[in-house]
């Protein structure tokens, strides 16, 4: 199910393309552009079952949170993902509160005035995550990549 030890750092230019391995503490390839996950494999279908179940949290502040529930796609930590204890010490989050409030709902002003049919159009608010922005989802990611490499500072300026 995981997609461990098939993802790399690759740069986003397509004239240099250099690839890096994970963990690497590394942002910028030495051509100066930035680097991106890039997976190796294509995930499977069953995944998205996965993620329905995870739904339903039972308890799991891993499958409640909005970033962490679709673990497998993120796993650069490269971590056996339903292992709840290896998510618990390498995974952070931010109070577990990210996404859990923020439910898709169908929005049929905003389908109709894009021309969709309102069952195939959902909108998440992410206003109810800890700081009140989307941006919370991409921080834990964010903390857990300078957790990884060792970083013992972390600074995020919005620009």
């Amino acid at each position: 199910m995981t997609l461990q030890g098939k993802s790399c750092l690759k740069c986003i230019s397509h004239k240099c393309g250099k690839e890096y391995p994970i963990p690497v503490f590394e942002f910028n390839c030495t051509c100066g552009n930035l680097l991106d996950v890039k997976y190796n494999d294509t995930p499977s279908q069953n995944l998205k079952e996965v993620f329905y179940q995870r739904r339903n949290p039972q308890g799991s502040i891993f499958n409640e949170s909005g970033v962490w529930r679709f673990r497998e796609l993120l796993n650069f930590c490269e971590i056996d993902t339903e292992d709840l204890t290896q998510c618990s010490q390498h995974l952070v989050s931010l109070d577990g509160a990210e996404g859990r409030q923020s439910k898709p709902y169908h929005m049929s002003k905003v389908a109709k005035f894009v021309g969709i049919e309102n069952e195939k159009l959902m909108l998440q608010p992410e206003g109810y995550n800890p700081s009140g922005s989307f941006k919370d989802n991409g921080m834990s990611a964010a903390v857990t990549h300078a957790k990884l490499v060792g970083a013992k500072n972390h600074l995020c300026i919005n620009w």
